[in-house]
């Protein structure tokens, strides 16, 4: 995706306070919808099932490490679909390098980027650019971004971003079957009900993009049950209390049970309680569930997790550069996964 020059990024974002993030976005044709690139080699047996995983990438600051984790480990080396949340292109955090790119070129993946944030606080970035990913082994043969309904203006938070939350859509080619995905990212700092409105649009789009053919969304809903605003730190920041909330997501996080009016599975699809995100508090590591894949015309075969600790990674070939790493995770999230049938 084409850079902006920092200047132009810093007077764009002057009018963010007066327009609002939408009216400032349409004039960036970054935003305008996903970048596509067929780049897999063609596959013509279509297979009984498809693996899907969700994996929030923490901006691929380990991008070099994440691709022989996804290459090696056995749950995970087989995925048709990835769904990548957090994918910087051209920050100083992530060396500057397209971490979509880069992924798709190793592991052999077509991908859709759907541009999420332009980030202002590093003139070092040389674009600054955050997004969500479709990685598919199937070709892409449509595809579309979707901005939800605005929970929380990042411009005024002290990362100081242009953009919004993004929904990726992509119709896949599965060997003549045709499968909708969408990967999708929900806002932290809104209000569990608004979380549910953002999913209610997200999944009203989706239904009217593909139509009946089967659907599965992934990525990191957020679901954090509290709302994540500093105005309720010290409520969200209450170790003991936070956890009891997790253990009960569903009764907390309305997105779930407005996904399943909407038809879409998120039961078989996804086991109770899965950690799919440590977030460092004062008690200890809080394990959220943040991470889920939802289906629709589809049928669960098996679903499961992987840590992403180092400890964990016991699969992990000699001399491999996740035996090797010498941080202790490759991201703040685990990865999640499923075997569908279609």
């Amino acid at each position: 995706m084409d850079g902006i020059s920092y200047a132009l990024r810093v007077r764009l974002s002057k009018d963010v306070p007066a327009d609002g993030q939408f009216r400032v976005m349409k004039r960036i044709p970054q935003f305008d919808g996903p970048e596509v690139f067929n780049i897999a080699p063609l596959r013509k047996e279509r297979p009984d099932t498809i693996r899907a995983a969700v994996f929030n990438m923490e901006h691929g600051y380990r991008i070099r490490e994440i691709a022989p984790f996804l290459e090696e480990c056995p749950e995970l080396k087989d995925a048709d679909v990835l769904f990548g949340n957090e994918m910087d292109d051209g920050t100083e955090r992530s060396d500057n390098i397209d971490t979509a790119k880069e992924l798709a070129e190793l592991l052999g993946y077509n991908y859709a980027y759907g541009l999420e944030f332009i980030e202002l606080v590093n003139p070092n970035d040389e674009k600054g650019y955050e997004g969500n990913v479709l990685f598919s082994k199937w070709p892409i043969v449509r595809a579309k971004t979707l901005y939800p309904p605005e929970g929380y203006n990042w411009f005024f938070d002290e990362q100081n971003r242009i953009g919004a939350r993004v929904a990726v859509f992509c119709e896949l080619d599965v060997a003549g079957k045709h499968v909708g995905a969408v990967c999708i990212h929900l806002e932290n700092r809104t209000s569990p009900e608004f979380r549910a409105v953002q999913t209610k649009a997200i999944l009203d789009e989706a239904d009217a993009f593909f139509g009946d053919i089967p659907i599965l969304v992934g990525g990191d809903f957020n679901s954090n049950a509290f709302e994540d605003s500093k105005e309720s730190a010290k409520e969200y920041y209450d170790w003991q209390r936070a956890t009891g909330r997790m253990r009960d997501v569903e009764k907390y996080e309305p997105l779930l049970s407005t996904a399943e009016r909407s038809g879409y599975d998120y039961r078989t699809l996804n086991g109770n309680h899965i950690p799919t995100r440590r977030k460092p508090m004062e008690g200890g590591n809080l394990e959220l569930h943040l991470d889920w894949i939802f289906g629709k015309n589809v049928k669960c075969v098996e679903h499961g997790w992987v840590s992403t600790l180092k400890k964990d990674c016991t699969w992990a070939k000699e001399g491999s550069a996740v035996r090797n790493m010498t941080q202790e995770q490759l991201s703040d999230h685990n990865a999640v996964w499923a075997q569908i049938r279609l």
